[in-house]
């Protein structure tokens, strides 16, 4: 008898027969107990009469050992193998590829024959199985512990083999032969475990590890342990921060005009802790949003809730409420001006409740931190496509499984870096985005092409992609603001398809659709002017669309003379000059008679209309003018037959109105304003109600149709396309936007609106993307970072230079950890670009698979300025490529320098102000030395830096004295002569801005304007070295003293914006003292750069502060030159 062992472990007992007689003779031998043979199943045989017969291999054992525990890893190779052997039907999916290969070489043991790990307790050891192996193994090998060896299954051969440390099976494949001439045949038994070890399972396990540690006290200390620990802190501050801020009731509100944008609200009496606070916010140029309410929160002393409120994440918010930007606060009369913030696609005016409360608005701060706790649950619970982010995270340099390399250039991605092409590390770089099998960073210094880098990426992906994936939007592009989002997008385009912007609340710039649309739409216009099937297409489907426009809603005579002298000029040469001379000859006839009935219309009509007009109806703007405006608009309608009594009435009492508070018939009022317009211009109108022609109307539907005859002559299907797609592009932008939602292949967002509702929705519900592109990245908090992270599915491209800004941390948070844990407050200063970039660099052995490369070229700023960043802040390892003569500037009394330092001393005004410092002089010597040239110079673009807000307002405010700009709502804007370049582009030729809102911007010409001006220090210039024992002191006097001047990256972007000239704005001996720190020194050597014997600069004093108008120039009292102060 023999006794046959399934796979799955049952048995089925056979009385076995030999084929022939020595077949029988070898049954025999192999089920004798003492036998040292093993036999496979070779193949299956039928005979005439429908017998089956196996055919068995049989060979004799050359011995027997006992290898205890072994776990064997499959990698990509061996389960590929597995999947193409057994067929993609019967092996679907990793686990059935792995139970395949235990199928194939493990094999159970013989019931109730006893073996040296068939014993109690051989099974269940952390997943390992109790099997046999057959091994076939070289003469003389010894084999009593694990060693190489072949495999042998049904029919199937694999190599064992140790590499690094840890046991792989290699080599699988069929051989039809069980063993080689030279080869043993030995039985293994052991307990064994065969597991998943691509290089992704390797990497999960990985991640998991780094999970475990996360949750022990050792984790605690590590990256993420800290950022979580910072994310928890945060939580509980912005709820204190809320409940210090206070709340004050109204009594009532109102709009402060017609437009209905600002509300008015007036304060009960009580509490003054809120008024107070948004004062000292206004003042200090800082935002402030309220949230109008019925009902406190519990931690303003509203109602309890069941659970305890721990921060902000677990307090109870009302949805719906009204929210408002404070604009206006007034302590003394207890009232406060919001500019409502309208919420999605609501239109209508903002409706407070009529009384209740104003209170810190929050719901910003609860989604921002919901965000990131949601991406943070991502990562820490391993729900990430990527699992090699967390180690890599934690500081640990995994890598993913490397594809096939992808060359880096085409000439698509060459285009864009212009007329030069790419460089050597912009080359290296783009192939180390493309071809990272998870992460890239690539460090980019001010100037160094990282905007063409990433339209070259995205077109590169977009090309690779094409032909095996889904390229609509797979890509995302992010950055930590809007306004680096907006620099963004506007430099990418894929396909001749720009990047589209997603944001809930349509923050940002859509400059760049725009200008695709109206460039889009010029191109066509060219290309159908080019023929006359396209002209006479283009015709046909403008006067058809006019002549229904008219047939619906006639004309005025006026208009209708207009626009058939369009139509004619339109049509010339196109149809027969008979068509032609009858659309002539009714315009000729039409301009006759509208000079008569101009003459007919009564000429004091306008007058009374803007008297009307002007009729005042809301509260607030009666209360300034109301009495006023309602007697102008009785004097003109008391010479019109127009209002009757009861009209006269009303206005009447409106115009007697003498009491403070605004009239109980102002709803009355706006009655009869109303009524009143409709009769002036019903009146007015009478002569001009513009009815159809019916010759007007015959006649250009000839002229279609003539058109259309001519256009079928030749039947050019392609123009009448593309005159479709012509009418789309003009007449339906928002089509056009949803239509790119669609095609672009980037969506664009910040790194918090990632995880948004409205990019979501533009992915039809998707929430991964391809690749995740970050710009900046050295800027974004790595709690809003890990936001678009955990977003990828294939790799992330983080871009930035940790040189410049760095993340900003909550100021509350840091308090605490300063004085509580030292080293973690270092670890959350890190930035994590620059911490991924060290860790990548050191990591990466293979030049041609790096995934962080530094560009080293700079193509913005001119050779002595880009020499000057260069060694100030980058070690000197950055080149300057672009002559000198690409960077001429042609700027009287500069003579033709790339740099100079306009002084203005000390003793013509210190600074002033409390944390956000302002200087007079500066900011008045910068807007008259902008007058001197702005004006005249629209091929210029200016740019004013300062690194204080309060000096930013300041600036503007005497931009507006010397004319150079003007209020615009809460802010300011150039006047509109300097909204315009040489081109007659539109574009901002001037603008003011703080250090953190110019990062990624340049400018011609950049203004920097210093303001710290304190007074000289009493210590002993000696102090200034180290061991000097005053030098504590020193120490504490030079951070009052010079402030965000000592912090290197605010120095390298403020220094960094300028292509042409960089003027530097303020007090020279704050730098050239023997007490300046050496934080400063960029600040020095940049005076010694402009200072006598340099020749790379100059020296200037400012303009005389007589008043002039913009653009007249005026000498100078004092200048510096190369040789000698003068």
């Amino acid at each position: 008898m023999a006794t046959y062992v399934a796979p799955d472990g049952d048995t089925r007992t056979h009385a076995p027969q030999g084929h022939a007689e020595h077949d029988d003779e070898t049954l025999r031998t192999v089920v004798t107990e003492n036998s040292h043979i093993i036999a496979f199943i070779d193949d299956l045989d039928r005979d005439s009469q429908g017998r089956d017969w196996l055919r068995l291999r049989i060979h004799e054992l050359a011995g027997r050992f006992d290898w205890g525990e072994l776990r064997v890893g499959a990698d990509e190779a061996a389960l590929l193998s597995a999947r193409s052997i057994a067929g993609p039907e019967q092996v679907r999916g990793r686990r059935q590829e792995l139970g395949w290969l235990e199928r194939q070489f493990l094999f159970r043991d013989a019931p109730g024959r006893p073996s040296p790990l068939n014993m109690p307790g051989s099974q269940g050891h952390g997943g390992l199985l109790s099997r046999r192996l057959v091994a076939l193994v070289a003469p003389g090998q010894e084999m009593a512990a694990p060693a190489t060896c072949r495999l042998v299954g049904g029919g199937v051969v694999a190599t064992l083999r140790q590499e690094d440390g840890e046991w792989r099976l290699r080599q699988v494949h069929r051989e039809s032969r069980s063993a080689r001439d030279h080869e043993r045949v030995v039985l293994i038994h052991v307990r064994i475990e065969i597991f998943d070890a691509t290089v992704k399972a390797g990497l999960k396990r990985r991640m998991r590890d780094e999970l475990t540690r996360l949750g022990s006290g050792e984790g605690e200390q590590t990256f993420m342990g800290v950022w979580r620990r910072y994310h928890e802190m945060e939580n509980r501050y912005a709820l204190r921060r809320m409940r210090d801020m206070d709340f004050v009731e109204y009594a009532r509100w109102s709009y402060i005009d017609e437009s209905e944008d600002v509300v008015r609200f007036e304060i009960a009496r009580g509490r003054d802790g809120l008024l107070t606070r948004l004062r000292e916010e206004l003042d200090s140029g800082n935002a402030a949003d309220l949230e109008c309410t019925v009902q406190l929160p519990e931690v303003l002393g509203g109602a309890a809730t069941a659970d305890p409120v721990a921060g902000l994440l677990e307090l109870d918010l009302a949805i719906g409420n009204e929210v408002g930007e404070v604009v206006h606060a007034d302590v003394e009369n207890r009232v406060v001006h919001m500019r409502m913030i309208r919420r999605g696609d609501d239109e209508g005016p903002a409706m407070p409740p009529p009384q209740g409360f104003l209170h810190a608005a929050v719901r910003g701060d609860r989604r921002r931190l919901e965000r990131r706790q949601r991406a943070l649950r991502r990562l820490l619970k391993g729900h990430i496509p990527l699992p090699q982010l967390l180690p890599l995270l934690q500081g640990v340099p995994e890598r993913g499984k490397e594809e096939p390399s992808v060359p880096a250039l085409s000439p698509a991605a060459v285009a864009c870096f212009g007329d030069d092409g790419p460089n050597a590390e912009q080359q290296l770089a783009l192939a180390a985005a493309l071809n990272t099998p998870d992460i890239a960073v690539i460090q980019g210094p001010p100037g160094t092409g990282k905007t063409q880098l990433i339209a070259a990426l995205q077109v590169r992906l977009a090309e690779v992609g094409r032909g095996h994936a889904v390229v609509s939007r797979s890509m995302l592009l992010t950055s930590y603001q809007h306004a680096a989002v907006d620099n963004l997008v506007e430099r990418s385009m894929v396909w001749d398809l720009p990047s589209v912007k997603i944001d809930s609340q349509n923050r940002g710039s859509m400059a760049h659709i725009e200008s695709w649309r109206l460039a889009t739409v010029r191109a066509l216009r060219e290309e159908m002017d080019s023929t006359p099937d396209g002209r006479r297409t283009m015709a046909m489907r403008e006067v058809a669309r006019q002549t229904a426009e008219y047939c619906q809603a006639p004309w005025p005579a006026e208009e209708l003379v207009e626009r058939l002298d369009e139509i004619a000029e339109r049509v010339a040469g196109l149809v027969p000059d008979l068509l032609l001379g009858r659309l002539e000859r009714i315009a000729t006839e039409l301009r006759s008679v509208t000079r008569v009935a101009n003459l007919q219309a009564d000429p004091r009509r306008d007058s009374a209309l803007r008297a009307v007009r002007g009729i005042r109806c809301a509260p607030v703007s009666f209360g300034d003018d109301g009495p006023m405006m309602a007697a102008s608009a009785l004097e003109y309608l008391n010479r019109m037959p127009v209002a009757d009594n009861g009209h006269r009435e009303v206005l009447e009492r409106a115009a007697d109105w003498d009491r403070d508070e605004p009239p109980p018939f102002l709803d009355e009022l706006a009655q009869v304003r109303d009524a009143l317009l409709d009769r002036l211009t019903d009146r007015a109108d009478r002569l001009f109600r513009p009815v159809t022609r019916e010759d007007v109307a015959d006649l250009l539907n000839e002229i279609v149709d003539e058109l259309d005859a001519r256009r079928r002559e030749t039947a050019e299907g392609a123009h009448t396309a593309l005159a479709e797609y012509l009418e789309e592009l003009e007449g339906d932008p928002e089509a056009v936007l949803a239509t790119l939602r669609l095609y672009t292949t980037s969506l664009a967002a910040t790194c918090q609106q990632a995880d948004s509702r409205a990019v979501q929705e533009a992915k039809d519900g998707e929430r991964l993307f391809d690749t995740v592109i970050v710009d900046e990245a050295a800027r974004a908090n790595p709690l809003d970072l890990l936001i678009p992270l955990t977003l990828a599915a294939r790799r992330v491209v983080l871009v930035g230079d940790q040189n410049q800004l760095p993340h900003m941390l909550e100021p509350d948070v840091e308090q605490e950890l300063r004085s509580d844990a030292g080293d973690q407050l270092a670890m959350l200063r890190e930035s994590l670009f620059g911490r991924m970039f060290t860790l990548l660099h050191r990591g990466d052995a293979s030049p041609g698979r790096r995934r962080a490369v530094r560009l080293r070229k700079q193509y913005r700023m001119h050779r002595v300025l880009g020499a000057f960043v260069a060694d100030g802040f980058y070690g000197g390892d950055l080149e300057s490529v672009r002559p000198d003569t690409e960077f001429r500037h042609g700027l009287e009394d500069y003579e033709g320098r790339p740099a100079a330092w306009l002084r203005v001393p000390r003793a013509v005004g210190s600074e002033h102000g409390g944390q956000s410092k302002s200087r007079t002089a500066e900011a008045q010597a910068i807007a008259r030395e902008l007058s001197r040239h702005v004006v005249d110079r629209p091929d210029l673009t200016f740019g004013v830096i300062s690194f204080y807000s309060a000096q930013v307002r300041l600036i503007w405010e005497e931009l507006v004295k010397e004319g150079l700009a003007e209020r615009d709502g809460s802010g300011y804007r150039p006047v509109k002569e300097l909204r315009w370049d040489a081109d007659g582009v539109e574009r901002d030729r001037l603008q003011v801005g703080s250090v953190d809102a110019f990062q990624g911007k340049q400018f011609d010409v950049a203004l920097l304007s210093v303001v710290r001006c304190s007074p000289p220090l009493s210590l002993d210039p000696a102090a200034a070295a180290p061991e000097h024992p005053e030098h504590a002191d020193y120490e504490r006097w030079a951070r009052r003293a010079y402030g965000h001047l000592m912090l290197s990256n605010r120095l390298c972007v403020a220094m960094s914006r300028q292509k042409r000239l960089l003027v530097v704005v303020g007090d020279d001996a704050m730098f050239t003292s023997r007490l300046a720190p050496p934080a400063v020194e960029p600040l020095t050597r940049f005076y010694n750069l402009c200072a006598p014997p340099s020749t790379n600069g100059v020296l200037l004093d400012p303009p005389p502060a007589e008043p002039r108008r913009p653009g007249r120039r005026s000498a100078r009292a004092r200048r510096g030159t190369g040789e000698a102060d003068r």
